[in-house]
């Protein structure tokens, strides 16, 4: 998404507004690779602070991803409000740490608006709250089948845990 703010950088206090709809690349994290299945729509409200400028946005996009308990692959709806500084590159000597520099009048903020999906995607995506997974001795996934396995065996080396709240 790239933002033209030649106009506003004339005009303190003033605010224009963008809307986008763009298709991103499948992101790389590790061995995990986020698709988008739709575009990612973005819209966002700038405005000029004198110094800087204060880009306050909201993002709605799809992804799909794998479930962290039965491996399967479902869509995934991400919809949340972001907050940027920036600043032109002839303010940036006493640049803040948590504001971006920007040298032209027209920039792209395609990479923050990936860094900021994927801030929001938590640490395990699981695709229900009632996922039972996968048997971690057969594999079989209960949410389809449901499997013979005990799951009484207990780690001898925590044994004693077991026993804990028996005397209770």
């Amino acid at each position: 998404m790239k933002l033209n703010v030649a106009q506003l950088r004339r005009t303190i206090g003033g605010t224009e507004k963008y809307t986008a709809s763009e298709v991103f690349p499948p992101i790389r994290i590790g061995a995990d690779t986020y698709a988008f299945i739709s575009p990612v729509e973005v819209r966002v409200a700038i405005a000029n602070a004198g110094k800087s400028l204060l880009v306050k946005g909201n993002i709605n996009c799809e992804i799909e991803a794998v479930c962290s308990k039965c491996l399967k692959n479902f869509p995934y709806k991400l919809s949340f409000d972001f907050e940027d500084e920036f600043i032109p590159a002839e303010n940036a000597l006493n640049q803040d740490d948590e504001a971006f520099i920007f040298e032209k009048d027209e920039f792209s903020i395609d990479e923050r608006i990936q860094e900021h999906i994927l801030l929001h995607l938590p640490m395990r995506l699981v695709c229900s709250d009632t996922c039972e997974g996968l048997c971690p001795k057969c594999g079989t996934d209960r949410n389809i089948n449901s499997c013979r396995c005990v799951d009484g065996d207990i780690d001898p080396r925590l044994q004693i845990l077991s026993e804990w709240n028996k005397g209770v």
